[in-house]
């Protein structure tokens, strides 16, 4: 016997300190034959996908196992036991495991600094920094694709997770709750429910695969192709709350704000139909577990389950009432709109949001409005509303381009009036994308000519006002004079009934700039060499070109040739 526990004690030493795999398997087992395992070990496993621990089975074999065998069969047991440590860290740094094998071993001092007790204490954390599963930008790209920098979580997040749930008191928040990232792009495509679709029936990888069973038409018509702006992470109740079942939803907001007056942090709030589904689906894509379960028929004792929501842009004039989701079965996750008031199925799960959000149609992904200039610029102010139909001319043939959508074609563009209080104009343009905020793209320009800075340089709009300007210049209108190409412009304007028109100086400049400082590509290049003429005229007779952008920079100059093949000319409509 003391032989055995000196082996053991070897067996921690090494265990801990290796940096090896540990290749040793545990097969899977439910809560009723689950064994009692170290403390560590049982906090964390609870929630991560395709766990493999001890069985009772196990418990009965290594006891038998003691009696025949007593120092190769504890120093296995220990083994388990310390691989707890491995567990914990492997969680807190990833957001899934391997099917069969347990993760690799780390140093003390990596677990440390990933345990509650050694985390860092900067003003912010990461989803490889928090103890418990969480579904960020790594299991993103492990089962759906790339969508970028995750936003950080509060510096306190592994606190909140390890803290008593306020709903259901004797249970901790990361037993009852999933912490999702809400990606604003998927593979550089806005997430929106109608793209969720998609994904979740072809995961990458070893993903569990699903579809959306009931996808209500209303629900997709107002919803469906919403999508946020900006990432942000959500923290959703694995379950309906108890009590918020069989009433009515005006019952079930009174409920709402009942029981989150106590709440002394960040408050909670009603899911919308995207956070709900994202957070159901992902967990079910990498555990294969449904929650907000349904049944098809009435042979089973437990009752379906779905959560109220809210629209992502409000309540529609047809259906005031909220939608649900849920009803999670074999054919897969159902979305309705009208429902029995107060039938059991439909109670309320609660959330709570870290970081900002902007929802708009995904149509919108790639305008630079005031969003994009506070990331980049500086604060612009309110920006003014767009056409209530902007959706679909955007999804509209192009007027230039009949066989493109006009989303592919052109910039949607705002056009501010000041920024960070000063007067916006051509010279301030050029001082901001030298020194973009964030992580923009930087450039300048290579060739600002004199009389158009002195003419034109420091004239600002009076207000603030969207533009549509074509991403390259008009067909045929290369080689052609001023006269002719202002002529082109305005033929295109009388067939279609769509006030287009030249480009001003500033426009063009802040169109090409906008979507540079965002993507990298640069419009109107120098090869082949392309500049579009503008409405000012430098000396009343040569017009103002902007083009020839180049890893130099972009050019502001002035036109002395009257029918260049560089010369071509945009297309743009005010707003």
């Amino acid at each position: 016997v003391m032989f055995g526990l000196l082996l053991q004690g070897c067996r921690s030493s090494l265990q801990v300190t290796s940096e090896e795999p540990a290749p040793k398997k545990l097969r899977k087992t439910s809560d009723d034959d689950q064994v009692s395992l170290p403390v560590v070990l049982s906090s964390v496993i609870s929630d991560v996908p395709h766990s493999r621990l001890p069985t009772a089975a196990s418990a009965t074999a290594l006891s038998a196992a003691i009696a025949t065998d007593q120092v190769a069969s504890l120093t296995d047991h220990l083994a388990v036991e310390n691989d707890a440590v491995f567990i914990q860290a492997q969680v807190s740094s990833t957001e899934s495991e391997a099917e069969d094998t347990k993760p690799s071993a780390r140093p003390i001092a990596q677990v440390a600094a990933l345990s509650p007790v050694g985390r860092s204490e900067s003003s912010c954390a990461t989803s490889s920094s928090v103890p418990t599963p969480v579904f960020g930008a790594w299991a993103w790209s492990q089962y759906f694709g790339e969508v970028g920098a995750e936003p950080s979580l509060p510096s306190n997040i592994a606190e909140i997770l390890d803290s008593p749930c306020p709903f259901w008191p004797d249970r901790l928040v990361k037993d009852t709750h999933l912490l999702v990232l809400i990606p604003s792009t998927v593979d550089g495509e806005a997430f929106t429910l109608d793209l969720l679709e998609e994904l979740v029936q072809n995961p990458h990888g070893d993903g569990h695969h699903t579809q959306y069973f009931l996808y209500d038409d209303e629900v997709q018509r107002s919803s469906g192709d919403v999508y946020s702006s900006t990432s942000y992470w959500v923290l959703l109740t694995r379950d309906v709350l108890p009590g918020s079942r069989n009433e009515s939803y005006e019952a079930q907001q009174a409920f709402v704000a009942a029981q989150t007056a106590h709440v002394h942090h960040a408050p909670y709030g009603i899911p919308n139909v995207l956070e709900a589904a994202t957070a159901i689906l992902s967990h079910y894509v990498r555990s294969g577990d449904r929650l907000y379960e349904g049944f098809l028929d009435d042979k089973s004792e437990t009752s379906s389950t779905s959560t109220r929501c809210t629209g992502l842009l409000g309540a529609t004039s047809e259906h005031p009432s909220p939608f649900t989701v849920g009803r999670f079965c074999d054919r897969g996750l159902a979305f309705l709109s009208e429902f029995d008031d107060d039938a059991e199925e439909f109670g309320i799960s609660f959330l709570r949001r870290f970081g900002r959000r902007h929802y708009r149609p995904s149509a919108l992904l790639h305008s630079f409005g005031a969003e994009e200039w506070r990331r980049y610029f500086g604060e612009v102010g309110t920006e003014p509303s767009l056409p209530s139909g902007i959706s679909t001319t955007l999804r509209s043939a192009c007027p230039f381009w009949p066989d493109r959508q006009v989303k592919d074609t052109h910039l949607l563009v705002l056009i501010p009036a000041t920024v960070n209080g000063e007067p916006y104009n051509l010279n301030l343009l050029g001082e901001l994308i030298e020194h973009p905020q964030g992580a923009g793209y930087s450039t300048k320009y290579r060739f600002y000519n004199s009389d158009v800075r002195e003419q034109f340089g420091a004239q600002s709009p009076t207000s603030s006002y969207w533009v549509l300007i074509t991403r390259e210049v008009l067909e045929g209108s290369r080689r052609e004079t001023y006269a002719s190409q202002q002529a082109l412009v305005a033929e295109h304007a009388e067939r279609t009934q769509l006030p287009y028109e030249l480009p001003g100086a500033l426009e063009a400049a802040t169109a090409i700039l906008s979507h540079y400082v965002r993507s990298g590509e640069r419009l109107y290049p120098n090869s082949p060499w392309t500049y579009t003429r503008c409405r000012e005229l430098g000396d009343g007779q040569w017009p103002v070109v902007v083009g020839g952008f180049s890893s130099e920079g972009l050019v502001v100059g002035v036109s002395y040739v009257p029918n260049s093949s560089y010369g071509g000319v945009a297309g743009l409509r005010k707003l």
